[in-house]
């Protein structure tokens, strides 16, 4: 029952954000087109009664309801063709936007490690229409009922063995839902299988995998491959769906046994001269009308069971996106850091796996200063930045900031004392004002800002193109522009800078794409701007540059998700270990160059 109340809830704010007008419109020519074949059947009896006996009082009446059934009959079809694309496209949007709050939305992102929720948001996307028609059903469906109730009296007066008629609602609706369960169950199988079909076709057909698709010959592979996963999708899809269409036969085939009974019936009462002419024409069409709301009702079922299930994979969804809480208040972020950040003992594997990445840091990111951390690939460094950014929570330990637990902390105003540039930093297409303002949204409209944040990112080629800081970027966009890899790393740098005095600045390789003395000379101002800020801003710096990291105040080496030396560039140095088994690699490697 509290999953029926759940989907009940789900649906209603849903047809509330489409619009009550447009749900309601299509709930009342879904009305009509129940109604009216009940008001032709009606009408058809006292109208061949009255031509057989010359009575013009019965023609007219029955011509008027047989008119106004057919008038609704053909108006239908229109009306409902007009709601349901309005319904559609409103649904979409909808949609769009409440899949967007699932997968965006969170606080944390462990969510979108889970391949079950990324099969799940596939199936939602699909279950779009079902949802936002899931409202009308409550109408609908009693409606329909209250047709057969009213049917089912009216051919009980005629014959009371055709009370029976509309009871074929019945199987026919477990039937549809039977049906639907199938369908459903070839969909969860296949989903991952489509996943993989959308990935391929992405690969094929958008701009950034292009090169190396054209360079290493990959059409034909991911043709093949497209072909192979289609293959076995439509192979699971139509097994299930083929056992669906016979179950569904099934139902039909009772709607046609009950129309001829009810037609083999009336026809021997009218021989036997104990039914009129119209009481035929009445039986006929009565019986017609049970068929297509028995019908009707059936699909309802399986629609029901549709609703149902997509209810189930958005509150799934729903579930694994949001935090789990500690149910009390959480704390505001400290106005500025005094002593600094500290890792206590911190450890974390990712969701699903049992290696730690992490194992037991313990650490003092000193309040003011500038940290660098350096260790080979696969040492644990990103996935110390995720936690400090709060992306995940620690597996064990805690993160504290000035002796407050960050998980204590209000995560979303602790973001908004937050900035970081990132090696896979996004590419946002829009206007370069945009792609710099998204660092601090406030300020996005600011074009002083924007510009002295560019002008710190060394961007001044951002002036030069056609519309200044107003040019679209991204080719795929009328009037936009592409940039160079480095051009589009010095446009996520001055986003990153766009952020008065944050607590935290993360700089995570974000200089890839740029040549050694450039990186040096942004990260010089970087660490000046760290030691003067009044936050006592942390400014943590991974790079795989030594001539850069050297001038950080503290270093920290990590191997394999432990931290295994920390000091200043002359200390390490003179230790011998790890870090300048590294430094001198690179230095020879240099001077080799």
């Amino acid at each position: 029952m509290n999953a029926w109340l759940r989907t009940g809830r789900l649906l209603f704010g849903i047809a509330w954000e489409i619009g009550p007008v447009v749900v309601l419109s299509y709930v009342g020519v879904s009305v009509i087109a129940a109604v009216s074949p009940l008001l032709l059947a009606v009408g058809l009896r006292p109208l061949v009664d009255g031509v057989t006996t010359d009575r013009a009082d019965q023609v007219m009446g029955g011509a008027v309801l047989c008119a106004v059934g057919l008038a609704l009959t053909a108006l239908a079809p229109v009306c409902y063709r007009w709601t349901t694309i309005r319904l559609r496209e409103r649904s979409i949007m909808v949609m769009e936007r409440r899949m967007l709050t699932l997968a965006g939305g969170a606080p944390r992102v462990e969510h979108l490690e889970v391949p079950a929720f990324w099969d799940r948001l596939r199936l939602l996307e699909r279950s779009t229409q079902d949802l936002a028609l899931g409202m009308s059903l409550a109408v609908i469906g009693p409606i329909l009922l209250v047709e057969l109730a009213v049917t089912a009296v009216l051919l009980g007066r005629l014959q009371p063995v055709l009370l029976l008629v509309p009871v074929i609602a019945l199987p026919a609706a477990w039937l549809s839902q039977r049906a639907e369960a199938l369908r459903r169950a070839a969909d969860l199988r296949t989903a991952e299988g489509r996943r993989v079909a959308e990935h391929l076709l992405t690969l094929a057909s958008t701009a950034g995998p292009a090169t190396e698709v054209r360079v290493y010959g990959l059409h034909h592979e991911l043709l093949d491959r497209h072909r192979q996963v289609s293959r076995d999708v439509h192979r699971g899809m139509e097994t299930g769906h083929f056992l669906a269409v016979a179950v569904n036969a099934g139902g039909w085939l009772l709607f046609a046994v009950t129309y001829v009974g009810a037609l083999f019936l009336v026809l021997r009462e009218a021989a036997g001269g104990r039914a009129t002419a119209g009481d035929v024409a009445l039986t006929l069409g009565l019986a017609a009308a049970v068929v297509l709301a028995a019908g009707r009702l059936s699909d309802l079922a399986g629609s029901l069971l549709r609703t149902r299930t997509a209810s189930e994979h958005y509150h799934w969804l729903e579930g694994q996106a949001s935090p789990s809480g500690t149910g009390s208040e959480p704390e505001p972020p400290p106005a500025q850091l005094r002593q600094g950040v500290d890792l206590d003992r911190v450890s974390f594997r990712y969701p699903g796996s049992d290696r730690s990445v992490l194992s037991d840091v313990s650490l003092r990111l000193p309040a003011g200063g500038v940290v660098a951390v350096v260790g080979e690939n696969g040492a644990g460094k990103t996935t110390l930045v995720k936690l400090l950014c709060g992306m995940y929570a620690p597996t064990e330990g805690r993160i504290l900031l000035d002796d407050i637990d960050l998980a204590d902390i209000d995560i979303e105003a602790y973001r908004k004392r937050l900035t970081a540039g990132f090696q896979d930093f996004m590419r946002f297409e829009l206007a370069i004002r945009e792609a710099v303002g998204v660092g601090d949204l406030p300020r996005m409209d600011d074009e002083d800002a924007v510009r002295d944040a560019l002008a710190k990112a060394n961007a001044g080629f951002t002036e030069r193109l056609p519309s200044g800081v107003e040019t679209q970027l991204g080719l795929s966009w009328q009037g936009g522009v592409d940039l160079s890899g480095g051009e589009w790393q010095k446009v996520a740098l001055a986003r990153s800078m766009l952020r008065t005095d944050p607590l935290l600045m993360v700089l995570d390789e974000p200089t890839a794409a740029l040549d050694p003395h450039t990186e040096h000379a942004l990260f010089e101002q970087v660490a000046a701007g760290a030691r003067d800020a009044r936050s006592g801003r942390v400014t943590l710096l991974i790079s795989h540059r030594f001539s850069t990291v050297r001038m950080a105040d503290l270093i920290v080496v990590l191997d394999q998700g432990r931290v295994v030396e920390q000091g200043s560039h002359e200390d390490l140095v003179g230790q011998d270990g790890l870090y300048a088994e590294l430094y001198h690699l690179q230095a020879k490697a240099y001077q080799q160059s």
